[in-house]
């Protein structure tokens, strides 16, 4: 069985997360950040993790637009979905949201794995509106409970 996580991230937490997940894993996974490449192949994985960051309601585009090109293909394939966000009242209806539905329903797993806002990795106009919202210094909320749950998942595949 050989496991990919694929993943976008903008200031890297989905990232923090991905690799929390693959030490998590007992099978080969390798981890791709879809910032850094233009074309992945996916035949010869069993299980595909997708997850991202959410801004602004919406998962990065270079998530949705590499989901669409390759929707096919990861409906034949075990497929996991994650998402870093602060909206921690209603996770799973972020991940409804942001994710395809063919693929919500696909999904073996999916999780919420928590948020952080890391403010040196902010430019000044992100700064200054989570400070307006009340953040004074940098937050790291991650859901280790919900990334243990999801290798466990894979795990038993």
């Amino acid at each position: 069985m050989k496991n990919c996580i694929i993943f976008t991230t903008k200031h890297g937490s989905a990232a923090k997360a991905a690799d929390l997940l693959k030490q998590k894993l007992n099978a080969e996974t390798d981890i791709i950040n879809l910032n850094d490449v233009k074309k992945i192949d996916i035949t010869d994985y069993d299980t595909i993790v997708l997850g991202g960051s959410i801004y602004i309601g919406k998962i990065q585009k270079r998530m949705i637009k590499f989901i669409k090109k390759n929707l096919k293909q990861l409906l034949n394939k075990n497929i996991t979905l994650y998402v870093m966000a602060g909206e921690k009242d209603n996770p799973e209806a972020v991940i409804q949201k942001v994710y395809l539905p063919e693929l919500n329903d696909h999904a073996i797993s999916k999780r919420y794995f928590g948020y952080e806002m890391i403010l040196e990795n902010m430019n000044a106009l992100e700064k200054a509106v989570v400070k307006s919202l009340g953040v004074k210094e940098s937050v790291s909320e991650l859901n280790h409970e919900a990334i243990e749950d999801m290798a466990k998942t894979i795990n038993d595949l």
